[in-house]
């Protein structure tokens, strides 16, 4: 099984090459901090299956960053009914971090399990979606590069985690173990884990097709 640091080296090198492909093929679509912004996708990508991990690691570093990004995003809507004060800016950040770490992360460490649903393609498209959403205010470029490259990141962190699930010491053919297909699947064992992500995820993408002339 892929460890933590092989899936942000893998997500790392398919970065590079979405954001190197960019430069290349499509210049001045996409500035150098958004290149870069691009790479770092397709880095959280790659570890995003292993939310459900049981050290907890991916989850720790992910809600860690999820803290600082989201309540910033949400400042301009703040600043509408508070003065962004240093007293409210100290309550207001030290809040979020609480409610990321103390609520929403034993809330996904309770309804997951290893190798369960978000070890699969149809969470992975989710994340890719969100993505796209998340950078919208970026323009139709950033947001479709952003998207891209959370599922490129994803799709690489299963196809590494079914890769090492195969024994490769019996032979020149490899054997499979009881973690192989446990991965790059469509379904988890959960019928309603399953239908949930299903569910959000023809909600999300129903909602992409039908406003994606207006967002631009």
């Amino acid at each position: 099984m892929s460890d933590f640091k092989t899936h942000v080296q893998g997500g790392l090198v398919i970065g590079i090459a979405l954001s190197g492909a960019q430069f290349l093929f499509f210049p001045g679509h996409l500035d150098k901090i958004q290149l870069a912004a691009v790479c770092l996708m397709a880095v959280i990508g790659g570890v995003l299956p292993d939310l459900d991990s049981n050290t907890g690691k991916p989850l720790a570093i992910l809600s860690a960053l999820l803290s600082l990004i989201a309540p910033a995003f949400m400042l301009k809507f703040m600043a509408q009914y508070y003065a962004l004060t240093p007293e409210f800016l100290i309550c207001y950040f030290a809040l979020a971090y609480f409610v990321i770490n103390s609520v929403v992360c034993k809330f996904v460490k309770k309804i997951t399990v290893h190798r369960g649903i978000l070890h699969s393609i149809p969470f992975v498209l989710l994340c890719g979606i969100c993505a796209f959403f998340f950078f919208v205010p970026s323009g139709k470029s950033m947001s479709m590069s952003a998207g891209v490259a959370v599922f490129a990141g994803g799709i690489t962190h299963l196809v590494m985690d079914e890769f090492h699930s195969l024994s490769w010491s019996s032979g020149i053919l490899p054997q499979p173990n009881n973690y192989t297909g446990t991965a790059l699947k469509f379904k988890a064992s959960s019928l309603s884990s399953t239908l949930y992500v299903y569910g959000i995820l023809i909600a999300v993408g129903s909602y992409m097709f039908k406003v994606k002339d207006v967002l631009f």
